[in-house]
């Protein structure tokens, strides 16, 4: 096992972020891509504030997991993503390589969603807002494989530097299946 110039501490917290990207993801994929009783949400009594709360989680997970590609260093900051993971490991070139890889997976599906972060999310272009141009747009199956090389990423470097693997919580769906089960009770 190598040792790495990233601590255990940076490490742990740097895959807690991963996880929450996971877990933003998550919960709208399950209150709203896949959820059986999605016609509830869309009820005239309801629709209007479950219309906005979709519109949050996806500008919120795309604004997390556009942040975990954010360059290590940045006006004068350090920030704690995946570019700091990589040029402060001491990897091996077999654990480097693999990093280098998995992140260039993972760059072509942020590429498509990072030019929202940058114009819609993250700061008000005008020109962009007046145009009416859809932004963060990609194609079905590419957030899956997203996570999945995320996913991937964040166990390598934990198994690493922690000696473990780091469990993503799985609880997501159990607790949209619970507010769903809740809300349908009100609603029927």
């Amino acid at each position: 096992m190598t040792m790495s110039n990233v601590d255990k501490e940076t490490i742990q917290i740097f895959c807690e972020h991963c996880d929450w990207a996971h877990q933003c993801w998550l919960m709208r994929k399950y209150l709203y891509d896949e959820n059986p009783e999605q016609r509830l949400l869309r009820l005239p009594s309801h629709s209007y504030f479950f219309n906005r709360l979709e519109k949050i989680l996806q500008e919120y997970w795309m604004l997390e997991v556009v942040k975990l590609h954010d360059p290590a260093k940045q006006f004068g900051s350090i920030n704690l993503s995946i570019d700091h993971v990589l040029d402060h490991g001491n990897w091996t070139p077999e654990v480097q390589s693999k990093l280098e890889s998995l992140k260039k997976t993972m760059k072509v599906f942020v590429s498509k969603i990072k030019p929202a972060r940058n114009k819609l999310l993250s700061h008000k272009d005008k020109n962009t807002i007046l145009s009416s141009k859809t932004l963060g747009e990609f194609d079905e199956g590419e957030d899956i494989a997203y996570f999945e090389a995320l996913y991937e990423f964040a166990n390598e470097v934990h198994i690493v530097v922690v000696g473990s693997l780091f469990l993503f919580d799985d609880l997501t769906k159990n607790d949209v299946e619970h507010f769903m089960s809740t809300f349908s009770r009100g609603n029927a």
